[in-house]
């Protein structure tokens, strides 16, 4: 369950996402429960109207989440999306540099382990690797880059 009707502000995880917590895949994410509820309680969702997507701010792991984006988006993209960004939210309390220009976004470590996690969860769901495929697209990448991303973190689909 999404609570899409969510205006701009800030929220809690569980407000945004009820029942996200429960999800295997968080406890799998975070390793304890103990650790779960420590980002449940503290992690703030911000709705944003001038964001497009979601992504973790790098200061304080709160997670930003583009209104149109939370309002719009399918739901087994949001809940994909939030997955990814959860797995950022543990590395930058594991203090990783979210954002390491040293590599491009494809190749950036952090976003291949976040982007295997949302996979693994996406095969669990039962998406076809093209489906996958599909979802792994994002605006600032190339055409080479997307089938760099998707071989990386074991989707094989040409797209068409």
């Amino acid at each position: 369950m999404i609570n899409r009707k969510a205006t701009s502000g800030i929220y809690s995880l569980s407000e945004i996402f009820p029942g996200l917590k429960q999800e295997e895949v968080i406890l799998q994410i975070f390793e304890t429960k103990a650790n779960v509820d420590d980002v449940f309680e503290k992690t703030r969702v911000i709705i944003d109207e001038n964001s497009k997507y979601m992504h973790v701010d790098n200061n304080d792991a709160s997670i930003v989440i583009g209104k149109s984006h939370l309002q719009e988006s399918e739901k087994i993209i949001l809940y994909l999306d939030i997955v990814h960004e959860l797995v950022h939210v543990k590395q930058q309390h594991d203090g990783l540099d979210l954002y390491n220009k040293a590599y491009s976004y494809v190749d950036r470590p952090t976003e291949i382990e976040a982007y295997e996690v949302a996979v693994q969860e996406a095969k669990k769901l039962g998406m076809q690797d093209k489906e996958i495929f599909d979802y792994l697209s994002v605006d600032w990448i190339t055409d080479e880059e997307h089938q760099r991303l998707a071989s990386r973190v074991g989707v094989f689909s040409k797209k068409t």
